[in-house]
């Protein structure tokens, strides 16, 4: 069953989401990736609730679309949309989906796919009272500028200010779906669809994209590989990492950016960057987060 978690009031603004079963207490929150949103889980969810659910699975979970991104708000102008900046945002959202009545008991599992796995490890080791365990599908944490280029990142990011433009206005769904299998040729008919169809808010003659054209912007200022040693080190709860086979991260990067986190298990399943949204490669993952589950003891 799927349920639209509704409006949920943040910082002045709300944030929209998907949640699948009904449960006292939901423990499982997701992140989805940059330019993504909420229905990217569909096919992981159809995995965990239902009667062919994998056992070990929960039985409930709510996925957001994180700020920016499918029916949430987006950020001010030239506020953009640091790493960092996530946390807040989505620490207070779980904290007010505990009292509106979606009943979200911390600390939480969460599972993460790309953009959303470096906003988990934020959220892991600032507080680590509110995250039991953390799930990274092909994410290797955030992407970084070596010290001595931040200037030169900075003047990058603040010309960007200048140049965003309107989101692009189609005429017909097609168009949309054609534009997103450009930017994502692996993607499937069936994936591309969820995505791009939670993804359109109506225009005066069309469609246009809902997410904020501030995300494509180039950031003013990114952590050093430095911070994201650390960052990652102090991310103490269990880690299930598992690598795409074929997806967007060399294996000799992710190997080592593994190394930083001090309860990690890793493994490496078929499929591309978006593996999780796929029918063939989507059971082998259900099946690899539930043996883990059950070895950690979170059934």
């Amino acid at each position: 069953m799927v349920v639209e978690t509704g409006s949920v009031e943040l910082s002045g603004y709300t944030l929209a989401g998907l949640q699948w079963g009904q449960a006292e207490s939901v423990k499982t929150i997701c992140f989805h990736g940059w330019l993504d949103n909420a229905a990217s889980f569909y096919q992981l969810a159809g995995q965990f609730i239902g009667n062919d659910a994998v056992d070990g699975m929960p039985d409930a979970l709510i996925a957001v679309d994180l700020p920016g991104h499918g029916l949430s708000p987006w950020h001010a102008a030239g506020q953009g949309y640091p790493i960092w900046g996530y946390t807040h945002d989505l620490k207070v959202f779980m904290e007010q989906l505990s009292d509106s009545g979606h009943s979200i008991a911390a600390p939480v599992d969460i599972i993460a796919h790309s953009l959303g796995g470096s906003l988990a490890l934020c959220l892991a080791a600032a507080f680590p009272e509110v995250v039991r365990s953390v799930v990274l599908l092909d994410s290797p944490g955030p992407m970084v500028t070596p010290e001595n280029q931040w200037v030169d990142q900075l003047r990058k990011g603040v010309e960007a200010r200048d140049k965003v433009r309107s989101s692009r206005v189609f005429q017909q769904l097609d168009e949309a779906i054609d534009a997103r299998r450009r930017a994502t040729p692996k993607l499937s008919e069936q994936a591309l669809s969820a995505l791009v169809t939670r993804n359109l808010k109506p225009a005066e003659s069309g469609f246009q994209w809902g997410t904020d054209p501030q995300l494509k912007l180039d950031s003013q200022v990114k952590l050093t590989e430095g911070q994201v040693q650390v960052l990652m080190e102090r991310v103490t709860c269990p880690v299930l990492s598992i690598r795409a086979a074929g997806g967007l991260i060399p294996n000799t990067f992710f190997e080592h950016r593994m190394s930083y986190l001090p309860n990690v298990e890793v493994c490496e399943l078929p499929g591309h960057h978006h593996f999780h949204m796929e029918l063939e490669s989507v059971g082998a993952i259900a099946e690899a987060i539930a043996t883990w589950r059950k070895r950690k003891g979170f059934v």
